[in-house]
């Protein structure tokens, strides 16, 4: 009999387990509610087809569907879709997000340590909740999207095909409880109007080569990292280029994990304006772009001076809590991963490369106040940066200064 127990032993382990994993916890969220969605939506109008888009908060999302999506990096774009012509049209989900979440995956992912009908019940709220593929002439279908979490304001396309009609709808949804960095700075009030020069393109070529070259620190005495780009163009135009291109925005009161034990680079005798940044895979891998508005005009478009830096999560965890994120001392390859990352999400209308400084070379790094080694061939990008998606055979390269690329 020890023998035989001794043998089932494994196996009834593993029904205990299994018993163990099925929650009891009950589902029963609110009926669903857009009504706030609706009234708050976006909308935009490209005849025969009318769109309207909201992304609700956190809390909302937890209120529509009674489980916190936020927390699994899920978040749902509702969308209605009014036809009003007399062909039937094909809504491509995948223009929202390409790898999007179907109803189905989004409830199993969430579905531990409910019951069974709790379980049968969040399959069919969220498969209800979703939005179908087709639109009859003359109707209007509603439902949701469930993409990816991506901080700040919320850039999408939505794609609609008829059999002789193709449309594209951008969108640019804020989401209610997150506040950018961005918009809590008044650029009205940074420069006084006496302050700000005009410039031709002409000039502004010229007058680049005096502009600061170095981030400082605080006290703007020791250098910083390479200013290594410089961007022009509208701030509304500025955001939807880069929301495009996969930046995310900065939560105001917010500091980045790399200055975490180190000292905020500053331009102008103040912190960065914005901070947009692309984040790998790994939390500690990104992109990170500082931008800091200039006293200029090119052509009545604003400059801004940028500062765009690569980290790599290649330090232990107390060496990143005393020291920071590692930074990658290639500056130069951030600033051109800027230049093409911009380019290829179809926001740049022209580009040019402009001397800033000496070469520091790869076998002779300088380093910067917070000890963080870098080299550099010494050129800036220069990008006018377009706010509607602009062609790639269109982007203009002016011949400035030349620069191997």
């Amino acid at each position: 009999m020890k023998q035989l127990f001794s043998k089932c032993h494994p196996v009834l382990l593993a029904v205990f387990v299994l018993l163990a994993a099925c929650g009891t916890a009950s589902y029963k969220p609110d009926p669903m509610n857009v009504d706030a969605l609706r009234q708050r939506a976006e909308v935009q109008v490209f005849e025969p087809m009318t769109v309207k888009a909201a992304v609700p908060s956190a809390a909302e999302s937890n209120i529509l569907f009674g489980v916190p999506l936020y927390d699994h990096d899920i978040q749902p774009v509702w969308l209605e879709l009014t036809n009003q012509g007399e062909e039937r049209v094909r809504f491509a989900l995948s223009s929202v997000d390409p790898d999007y979440f179907s109803p189905m995956e989004v409830s199993f992912t969430l579905r531990s340590g409910f019951s069974r009908e709790a379980r049968a019940a969040m399959d069919k709220r969220f498969h209800e909740s979703g939005i179908t593929r087709f639109v009859e002439p003359g109707e209007t279908m509603s439902g949701f999207v469930f993409t990816h979490l991506s901080p700040g304001t919320k850039s999408f396309n939505v794609d609609l095909f008829g059999p002789t009609t193709a449309q594209n709808f951008a969108f640019f949804v804020k989401v209610p409880g997150f506040v950018a960095d961005h918009s809590k700075v008044d650029f009205h009030a940074l420069y006084a109007k006496d302050e700000i020069r005009d410039l031709s393109t002409d000039e502004f070529r010229s007058t680049l080569v005096d502009l600061a070259t170095y981030t400082t620190d605080a006290d703007g005495q020791a250098n910083g990292l390479p200013v290594n780009a410089v961007i022009v163009g509208k701030g509304v135009d500025i955001l939807r280029a880069l929301l495009r291109a996969g930046w995310y925005e900065s939560v105001s009161g917010s500091s980045s994990s790399f200055e975490t034990g180190q000292q905020t680079y500053y331009l102008f005798g103040r912190k960065p304006d914005a901070v947009f940044r692309i984040q790998r895979n790994n939390s500690d891998d990104r992109n990170e772009l500082r931008l800091w508005v200039a006293p200029l005009r090119v052509d009545g478009e604003y400059v801004w001076l940028a500062q765009v830096t690569n980290f790599v999560g290649q330090r232990s965890y107390i060496e990143k809590v005393f020291f920071g994120a590692h930074l990658d001392p290639d500056v130069d390859d951030a600033r051109s991963f800027l230049l093409q990352n911009i380019w290829y999400s179809q926001g740049l209308q022209a580009f040019a490369w402009s001397k800033a400084g000496n070469a520091i070379p790869v076998d002779q790094p300088r380093t910067d106040f917070n000890d963080n080694p870098f080299f550099t061939d010494g050129y800036r990008a220069v990008l006018w940066l377009s706010g509607i998606p602009y062609s790639l055979l269109d982007t203009t390269r002016l011949q400035w200064d030349e620069v191997q690329e």
